[in-house]
């Protein structure tokens, strides 16, 4: 009867699992991940990007010398003409305030409304800018070799000299630190008062720098074809060699996975350890990667005019023509949105379809759920434990990643490396999805088969109980209760 019953369940919870294919209902072809939510027209090449937590605000800079800003419908609240071409712009969490770096040699900052609330001249072109999450503090790394550390009101903080262009800049959320890569090869990480925490060369001039939101580990694409991680105080963890130039990197929140964009077409996916877990093939260089906050996809731009979006797994879940060379590319906070810079003249903007996304990853942690959208401000006070696993360094490297030299900015050397990490070993990401995968599509059924065995367990003992007082005399039967008790007991 117990069988039976189970059975009956599950062919019941099978017909009313949501993610259970239909195909009178659904058309898996036309399943999309993502939705064009509006095409922000700005009539010349975007080269940068950059997106508000929740996906509400976006901006853009492009060869019309202009930072643009945007809302989620596509509608241009208003632009603002710099110098030169705009290479690089960083927006705050709450799309509040706005930086944004020009080849006019100036660092700008704009609030929601459009007002320029400063603008500082450099010795050189800004090829990157970030701004912390409460837009408290400026970073930007100039061509002048030196990065610039400024306060919301404009006031010069610090300027750290590498020696050579700035590439990239990478700041913590609550701007506590910074991650520099340079033409001169090298690879920092520097405090909120400009203090170097450690300095490391590598083989070749830095393209691209990321660290996880607080800084417990800090990755780094080079042009010698490598890609490096570090934790927070210079450990060097390992060297990946994915065969070409490497345009851009992008970690997991908790360092466990670290994304690549090469210019042999190809995007990559390492672990914490550094095995190259696979890689993906396009028909252009790859300019742009970003993994999602909730680490559920990778999204990565290319010259062959694609936006694609793939799973953890390098599945690609769906891909868009953006009509021209992707550029830039920016993913929200809440991993709800995409925006994407193209050659094509305008800033795509993309929205997850939970629904075809659950169903595609066979997740239903992606179904609507009727709650209340993530504000900025719960965003805000996020915290990211990191993980720590055993390091190891891939075979064939070219070069060894020295320390730094003292800086000729003349910072003395930090050999503070603020409080414990306290990383500590997780499993991995892979083996706990498929767990969760499991247990919760088998937690419903399990749970019915449970309570039937044991309704069934009861009703037998019930029987042989009744069976047992109508064949024994009274006394056996109080006997028989009596050292039940005890037993019970």
């Amino acid at each position: 009867m117990a069988l039976s019953l189970f059975f009956c369940i599950l062919s019941g919870a099978e017909a009313a699992d949501p993610l259970a294919p239909d195909s009178g209902d659904v058309n898996l072809s036309e399943l999309k991940a993502f939705d064009l939510l509006c095409r922000c027209e700005t009539g010349c090449i975007v080269n940068t990007v950059s997106i508000s937590s929740t996906g509400n605000y976006l901006v853009a800079g492009g060869f019309d010398h202009k930072v643009s800003f945007f809302n989620s419908r596509g509608t241009q609240l208003w632009n603002y003409t710099t110098g030169d071409i705009v290479y690089t712009v960083s927006l705050s969490s709450d799309g509040s305030r706005v930086a944004a770096g020009s080849n006019d040699k100036k660092v700008y900052l704009f609030n929601r409304e459009g007002d320029l609330l400063w603008s500082r001249k450099t010795g050189g072109n800004i090829n990157s800018v970030a701004v912390s999450s409460d837009g408290l503090y400026i970073a930007a790394g100039s061509e002048d070799g030196k990065v610039y550390f400024l306060d919301r009101e404009g006031k010069l903080l610090w300027s750290f000299d590498s020696g050579d262009a700035v590439r990239s800049v990478a700041i913590s959320r609550d701007g506590s630190y910074v991650a520099i890569g340079s033409a001169n090869n090298y690879v920092y990480l520097l405090d909120r008062e400009g203090k170097t925490i450690w300095g490391k060369k590598t083989g070749s001039l830095i393209n691209s720098v990321s660290m996880t939101p607080y800084a417990y580990y800090v990755a780094a694409g080079g042009s010698n074809y490598n890609v490096y991680l570090f934790d927070r105080k210079g450990e060097f963890s390992w060297i990946h060699n994915p065969g070409y130039w490497v345009s851009s990197v992008s970690l997991t929140n908790n360092g466990s996975h670290l994304a690549a964009g090469s210019f042999d077409d190809k995007i990559y996916l390492f672990n914490l350890t550094g095995a190259k877990l696979w890689d993906y093939q396009v028909k252009g260089d790859v300019y742009a990667v970003e993994i999602s906050a909730d680490s559920s996809f990778i999204a990565a731009g290319s010259w062959d005019d694609n936006l694609y979006v793939l799973n953890m797994d390098g599945k690609e879940l769906w891909n868009y023509s953006c009509g021209g060379n992707v550029n830039s590319l920016d993913v929200s906070r809440d991993s709800s949105t995409i925006a994407v810079g193209s050659d094509a003249g305008a800033v795509y903007l993309f929205e997850r379809n939970s629904t075809a996304f659950a169903f595609i990853l066979g997740d239903e942690s992606f179904l609507p759920k009727e709650t209340v959208k993530e504000t900025d401000a719960v965003l805000a006070g996020e915290v990211i434990q990191p993980i720590k696993e055993d390091t190891a360094v891939t075979g064939g490297v070219e070069n060894k990643v020295e320390e730094a030299p003292a800086t000729s900015s003349g910072a003395e050397v930090n050999t503070k490396t603020g409080e414990d990490s306290g990383l500590v070993k997780l499993p991995s990401e892979e083996s706990s999805l498929k767990v969760l995968e499991i247990f919760g599509s088998l937690k419903f059924p399990f749970a019915l088969l449970i309570g039937a065995l044991a309704g069934t367990v009861f009703f037998l003992k019930r029987r042989i109980l009744k069976q047992q007082e109508m064949n024994e005399n009274l006394e056996d039967f109080e006997d028989l209760e009596e050292n039940d008790a005890h037993g019970n007991n």
